[in-house]
């Protein structure tokens, strides 16, 4: 994948959770350890059922992490 930033070559990779899944909340919503409630509104980037690992992009250039919601393999 291109850097959208400088348009070189990022490095694919993966964040890993060792425990709990990871979850996306937005900044004004969040709660805290009550974000992997049902209640706070998110995107789950991992899912307790899959393998705790989200797929990221990292420019070593720009130092970005990208992470493509149509990577994420999530059991609903």
């Amino acid at each position: 994948m291109k850097c959208p930033y400088c348009d070189k070559e990022m490095i694919v990779g993966s964040i890993s959770q060792d425990r709990y899944a990871l979850k996306w909340v937005p900044a004004d919503k969040d709660k805290g350890i009550l974000n992997f409630t049902p209640l706070v509104k998110g995107i789950k980037l991992t899912s307790m059922m899959d393998d705790l690992r989200v797929k990221v992009y990292y420019c070593e250039q720009c130092r970005k992490f990208l992470i493509d919601q149509d990577d994420l393999r999530l059991s609903e």
